[in-house]
Parts: structure tokens; sequence; C-alpha cells
């Protein structure tokens, strides 16, 4: 295999870009049909690459090889307010490279074209003290997400998606199924919580911060003041047990078809009621919801190491369509190496 040579990106880039990443997109959506038809023509694709080109934060990259524009890679720099929403989820001063913001041509080894792109941008954050890094990568495609794990990523959250149809069930005899409203917004954010200390614990264990919870509660109120971004509360005997909340287009990731899709937020049940029945009702209920109101597709985001929710959500027809891997990079290297 020849050299591969990395440049930064620049304007001239932003064509070639694009056909390689229609030309990804085009692979994966035959093996995923539910990835959005745009992102497999060129405009759609040049408008994306050229959002990650004018992105002051992120910084990007081409590879080459005999000329040929084999690969291009874009990191942006988050620099989340510890109180903002989006810290609950996105590591403080960390890297992020979007699933539409990195492709590798067919034809050529992903791991050696990736490591090269990677290489050449990494230097950089890790000097600026930029030491997590996360990839996101479209499922199936087994040569890109090698040449991730050689480089040290695993992964830790996946994108999944599934139709609008009927779930079986058999609701528990005792529970029952409400809409929330405004009013329910303490039954709502104790639910909420209590779904966030599940995943502070192990194996899991993301943080349940203090700093962005206000803000939290309020993107919870205001969800609630629109009676289209349903929330579903599962009660037994009058005590809440779980609960399943929709909006849109929510965290949907950028690749998937948005026309007719809705977003599942949050889907929790108490630790005292699961394995009984009550996340399956309340998947039947909200969607037969969902059909009602038109949509064809639902969209939720699970951790990859959460031991009930994962399965849960895969035994009911879930498909994987995205996976975030991250990389965290030892920080005494900035002292070791005398940076």
């Amino acid at each position: 295999m020849p050299q591969v040579v990395v440049e930064p990106f620049g304007s001239r880039d932003i064509g070639a870009a694009a056909r390689l990443l229609a030309a990804r997109h085009r692979r994966d959506r035959e093996r995923l049909p539910m990835l959005a038809d745009a992102l497999t023509g060129e405009p759609a694709c040049v408008a994306t690459v050229e959002h990650s080109f004018r992105n002051q934060r992120a910084g990007g990259v081409v590879a080459r090889l005999s000329g040929a524009l084999v690969g291009f890679l874009f990191g942006e720099k988050m620099t989340l307010s510890p109180a903002e929403l989006g810290s609950m989820w996105v590591p403080p001063h960390s890297i992020s490279i979007g699933v539409d913001a990195h492709a590798v041509a067919g034809d050529v080894d992903a791991t050696v074209v990736c490591r090269a792109m990677y290489a050449a941008l990494a230097a950089d954050w890790v000097k600026g003290g930029f030491f997590q890094h996360q990839v996101h990568v479209v499922p199936g495609d087994a040569e890109v997400q090698e040449a991730w794990v050689s480089l040290g990523f695993g992964r830790g959250t996946t994108a999944a998606v599934r139709d609008t149809g009927p779930v079986s069930a058999v609701r528990p005899a005792a529970v029952e199924i409400h809409q929330a409203s405004p009013e329910d917004l303490a039954v709502v954010t104790a639910l909420s919580d209590a779904l966030f200390r599940f995943h502070s614990a192990s194996p899991i264990f993301w943080p349940f911060l203090a700093e962005p919870h206000p803000a939290a509660v309020e993107h919870t109120r205001s969800l609630l003041s629109d009676p289209a971004n349903a929330h579903f509360i599962a009660y037994d005997r009058g005590e809440a047990i779980g609960m399943q909340t929709f909006n849109r287009p929510g965290f949907t990731p950028p690749i998937v078809e948005p026309e007719g899709n809705i977003y599942l937020f949050e889907g929790v049940v108490d630790g005292r009621a699961r394995s009984g029945g009550v996340g399956t009702a309340l998947l039947a209920h909200s969607m037969d919801w969902a059909r009602r109101e038109g949509y064809v597709r639902c969209t939720l985001h699970f951790a990859s190491a959460n031991p009930s929710g994962a399965p849960f959500w895969l035994g009911h027809g879930f498909v994987p369509v995205e996976h975030q891997m991250a990389r965290h990079v030892d920080e005494r290297v900035l002292w070791a190496n005398g940076w």
C-alpha cells in the first residue's frame, strides 16, 4: 500500500469528502434502510461536510493515496458549561467526532487511514488538555470499527431504531398507564432522577451530576408544556413505578431518516418492579400512541454497558444504527513527555 499522506482539510476538499460520505452512507443504508435517504446524494453531504469545515470549534484533515482523497476526519472541541443540560452526557473538555464528520473509501485499509488521520489531529488535542475523545460510527462496518478499536476506543452508548409496530405485552393487573401533564413535574423528575442513579451504578458508572440538574428539570418542564412531547407514567396502586418520555427531534443521530421519527428520551422502571412486564407494557402503550400520531419509527439511546436496558431494547426490536466509542488518554503523558 502506498504511503498515506495526511493534510489539513481545505475548502477544495469539500466536494471529494462529500462524495466519500455519500458513498459510505449508501453502503451503510444497504444494511440499515432506516438511515436518511438524503445523505445518499452528494448535495446533502456537501452541506454536511461544509458545516463541519466552517465550525470554528472543529479541526479537520484529509488522507490521500497517490493523490486521491481516501478519507477525511473532523474533531470538535466540546467545552460545555457544567450547568448546561448537555454536560450530563458530554464529558467536559472533550473531543467529539460526529457520525457524519468522517469517512474512509471502501477500497482502502480503514485502519491505516484512520490511524494516520487521528494521529495528525490527536497530538494537538492532547497538548491542549483534551484527553477524552469520542467517535460515532455506524454498526456493521467491521473494518471501520476495528480501526477505532485498534486505537483504544471502546463502546459507550448505542443509538437504536425500531418501527412503531405493535408490541406484544400483557399488562400487570394492578398497573395503569397515564400521560403526564405539567402538574406531574415532580413525579417525572423523581423517575428521571432514579434513572440517573441507576446509570451511576456499576457497571455503567455515569456520574449523576448536581450542576446540570436544574437545567434538566427546566428541560422536563418545557417538554411537559407541549402534549406532543408525551410522557407516559405507569402506576401500581397509585405509586409511580415506570416512565417513558418522548420528544422530537430529541437526540436522534443526523444519519437517521427524520421524517416520521420520534425520539424516546427516557425509559425507566423502578428497581423493585423491574422484570415484571412494566417496561414492555409501557412500550406497547407508547408505540400505540406513536402510530396514532403518525410516527413510523422510534429512536433512542442506551448505555452499551447497561445490563438490563440493552437486552430489553434489543429484545423488543430496536436495531443499532450508531455506536459512540470513547478513549481516555492518560493525562500523565503531558509531564512524562515534557509537553
